[in-house]
């Protein structure tokens, strides 16, 4: 029986059109999947997942063929996650109006951008969306005092936009999570580090990595997860192998083993901090 994951990431492009303190530089060559290679890559995902989330690094919404790309989701019967910045999603509207297959987008409302009119395009946009598809709002700032200041200002003009009544108000102030509108949501979390880029002690524990997802960056490179923007725990490629073939080698087992016993196989894994969230619930 082949391994169902409950969502399978792939980065259709590593490219940004911003450079976010907390995303750090990008440690591989820019790469953007054609068309042909992402319709590949689909075909050959479809019996392990029903979803898919366009992103590990970079902007989705940059991605040139996106139209085609979600016009194929849309034939293989594939569920869509994107995670953006939100900077284009005005610009995108009519793409991704039109699409069936988008499930939710995510918004990064914490990117560090100066464009014009940024959060009046991104509400407006995703006001109109939200009659289709889940809209969750992110602000990852929750640990970091300077963006954290921000995040008081985004929580207001989410507020403003809205016209939240009171208690609404409320509980977007003091809790993580919340439903704001229809369809629609605010998502605050701590901001965490990209494992690649984090210093501070190692750390074993469980990870959903290999159970839950996997990734596939734009190079065909598959990773155990989606911060492994770099490939470091590189466990085969896409492009030339199957990846029943991929999942079924030594090393995968091993992490996976490692993962029961709450240890961390990899050094790449011993250094994320991500998985701190995991071990508060």
């Amino acid at each position: 029986m082949k391994k169902r994951f409950k969502k399978i990431y792939v980065e259709i492009t590593n490219r940004c059109n911003l450079k976010c303190s907390f995303c750090g530089s990008s440690k591989l060559p820019f790469k953007s999947m054609s068309i042909d290679e992402f319709e590949y890559v689909v075909k050959k995902i479809k019996p392990f997942t029903d979803y898919i989330y366009l992103h590990v690094k970079g902007e989705p919404l940059l991605y040139t063929e996106l139209d085609k790309a979600l016009l194929i989701c849309d034939r293989e019967n594939i569920k869509v996650n994107i995670t953006t910045n939100g900077t284009l999603l005005k610009e995108k509207y009519d793409i991704l109006n039109k699409h069936t297959s988008i499930r939710q987008i995510n918004i990064s409302l914490h990117s560090e951008n100066d464009y014009p009119n940024y959060f009046k395009n991104v509400f407006f946009a995703c006001k109109l969306l939200s009659t289709k598809m889940f809209i969750s709002y992110r602000i990852w700032t929750l640990n970091n005092y300077k963006l954290n200041k921000k995040s008081t200002d985004i929580v207001n003009k989410i507020i403003e936009y809205y016209k939240l009544d009171q208690e609404i108000v409320e509980k977007l102030k003091n809790e993580n999570s919340i439903k704001i509108d229809n369809n629609t949501f605010v998502n605050k979390e701590n901001l965490f580090i990209w494992p690649d880029d984090y210093t501070g002690y190692p750390i074993d524990s469980f990870c959903y990595g290999l159970d839950s997802h996997i990734g596939i960056l734009s190079n065909g490179t598959v990773v155990p997860c989606c911060l492994d923007s770099t490939g470091e725990i590189n466990l085969g490629n896409i492009f030339n192998e199957e990846l029943s073939d991929i999942l079924d080698k030594e090393l995968v087992r091993n992490i996976i083993d490692s993962f029961k016993n709450n240890k961390s196989y990899c050094n790449l894994c011993k250094k994320c901090n991500f998985r701190n969230r995991f071990l508060k619930k």
